[in-house]
């Protein structure tokens, strides 16, 4: 009588497996149909992606550690968490940032995916601002030169853009966002010659084209979380997933037609 050999078992226990499978009271048979890819829930969320703008010519996906090009102001309270460029702010730390070095642009678009959150609410919010500022300091005037891309006080819900330019003046726009934690939002700008537009996650909110609006300063990105001098303040953190520059060489593959901003003043320019 011919030995049943381990291999010639073990096949015929998948065979049988297979065909008790095929005959299990309730279980469809297999498919042999094509199977269809799972169709995927994500979508570009951010507008260099939706107007085209081609490749960053310059980007950071805050891998750690922090690189040397960010200049920080408390480096004890900046640090890179998960990926992300976290700036955490105590009830008594003031002002806490992170200035990029070099890499000063007048024209072309920026933008960054940023998130922030506070931890009480028994005192004073910061503010989280992400912004361009001039690269030479003299330029600067406390902020009149600068072109804001978010301004929110932690716990509120409505984002603040601005361009300001001396002597006094600001134009402003504001979106209603959901600015609690956890969701991320895209900030972007492009600037030109002729125009400044912003964008929050992939649509164009302003575009201004009156000469007020020109500053002609060569800007650099900061991101901010900023205290009152001698109050508490209620803790908190912001975050940055990445930051990302492109130049003018693409045209924009839709239209950034938009309401102008309001025009009104600066108050703190020195």
């Amino acid at each position: 009588m011919p030995r049943t050999t381990p291999v010639r078992l073990a096949a015929a226990l998948v065979g049988l497996a297979a065909v008790a499978a095929l005959t299990v009271p309730g279980r469809p048979a297999p498919s042999t149909a094509p199977v269809r890819p799972v169709a995927s829930s994500t979508y570009p969320t951010n507008a260099a992606k939706i107007f085209r703008w081609g490749n960053a010519q310059w980007y950071d996906n805050f891998i750690s550690p922090v690189k040397k090009m960010w200049s920080v102001n408390k480096p004890r309270l900046v640090r890179d968490q998960h990926g992300m460029l976290t700036i955490n702010a105590t009830a008594t730390s003031g002002t806490v940032s992170a200035t990029l070095t070099g890499h000063g642009r007048r024209y072309g678009r920026w933008e960054a995916r940023v998130r922030a959150e506070q931890y009480s609410s028994k005192a004073a919010p910061y503010h989280v601002v992400w912004e361009l500022i001039p690269t030479l300091s003299a330029n600067y005037h406390c902020g009149a030169r600068s072109i804001v891309l978010a301004d929110y006080a932690l716990g509120t819900g409505t984002a603040n853009m601005y361009l300001r330019n001396t002597p006094s003046t600001q134009l402003t726009a504001r979106k209603a966002l959901t600015l609690g934690p956890g969701p991320f939002h895209t900030y972007a700008v492009e600037v030109t010659a002729d125009h400044i537009s912003w964008f929050v996650d992939t649509h164009v909110l302003m575009t201004e084209r009156r000469d007020v609006a020109r500053t002609g300063a060569t800007y650099k990105v900061r991101f901010r979380l900023v205290g009152q001098d001698g109050v508490k303040m209620n803790p908190g953190r912001m975050q940055m997933d990445w930051v990302r520059y492109y130049t003018l060489e693409r045209k924009n593959a839709r239209s950034i037609e938009a309401p102008q901003a309001t025009l009104g003043a600066y108050d703190d320019a020195c």
